[in-house]
């Protein structure tokens, strides 16, 4: 398994879904060893800040990475398409504080990946791959990582809603295709969440356009899959698991979980992989 980049610079541009303001992507090469970096600019400086688990600065709703008072949030479907197409390193250049949301998908940084090419670089991709199994919990939200010779993922959705009920969605990577199944599924909300998240200074840029909203009855638009808001689910916990800089060999199991749990997993992790290292 080794690293893998783009052949060439691209471009996505479109609109925030939080802040509801419109942003300018590019996304460059990067050097083997690089990982992934957002080159954010803040005035006359570019602040470079690692996706990894130490920048995560929020995780309400979306995830902020964070770094010398700047930062640039929902890069959570970005990741998840890196993860899921194997990219290990690249530049991204943001202008703006937000990455775009496109329908609400991973889909258009997919295009993107496709527009641009991916290369193989020479060195191997670093591996996490757990020596036993690790169980965070909240609650009735919990997540457990076990051991395993590829990246298996099963994500249990759990919700009282009589249209929505429970969805489970499943991604085994050597049988399944991240683009097919995974990417196309579309970031959701309850239409009763969405006063309480404009409260809150969020999905300031959401619409029909850009988002599945659950009526009482009905949703905003077909479903792309009957459980499209698991697989959604699946998708953002991908994002999250590429913050610890590393491929993965593990099967994770998680139910009612979401980016605050997804975080408190990726942090106990990173103490372990760092003694490990060190050891």
């Amino acid at each position: 398994m080794r690293r893998k980049t783009l052949a060439r610079k691209v471009t996505v541009n479109g609109l925030g879904l939080h802040t509801g303001e419109w942003v300018n992507v590019f996304l460059h090469p990067a050097q083997e060893g690089e990982g992934i970096v957002f080159y954010v600019r803040d005035g006359r400086r570019v602040v470079h800040i690692p996706a990894l688990t130490p920048f995560v600065a929020d995780t309400r709703r979306r995830v902020v990475l964070a770094k010398d008072g700047v930062s640039v949030q929902t890069v959570e479907h970005l990741l998840a398409a890196c993860f899921g197409i194997g990219i290990t390193d690249l530049v991204v250049e943001v202008k703006g504080a937000e990455l775009p949301i496109g329908d609400g998908s991973a889909q258009l940084w997919v295009d993107a990946f496709k527009e641009a090419s991916i290369v193989p670089l020479n060195e191997p991709a670093p591996i996490f791959s757990p020596a036993k199994t690790v169980t965070v919990q909240d609650g009735n939200a919990l997540i457990t990582v076990a051991p395993n010779d590829r990246f298996t993922a099963t994500v249990t959705f759990v919700t009282d809603h009589p249209l929505v009920g429970v969805q489970t969605a499943t991604f085994d990577e050597e049988t399944d295709d991240f683009v097919t199944a995974i990417a196309p599924a579309r970031t959701f909300g309850f239409w009763e969440e969405v006063e309480a998240l404009l409260t809150q200074g969020l999905a300031k840029g959401g619409s029909l356009e850009n988002a599945l909203v659950v009526f009482p009855d009905r949703y905003s638009s077909p479903l792309r899959f009957p459980d499209e808001l698991a697989r959604h689910k699946l998708l953002d916990l991908m994002g999250d698991l590429t913050l610890l800089g590393r491929r993965w060999k593990a099967r994770v199991t998680a139910r009612a979980s979401g980016h605050s749990l997804h975080h408190r997993l990726c942090q106990t992790l990173w103490h372990q992989v760092a003694q490990e290292e060190k050891g």
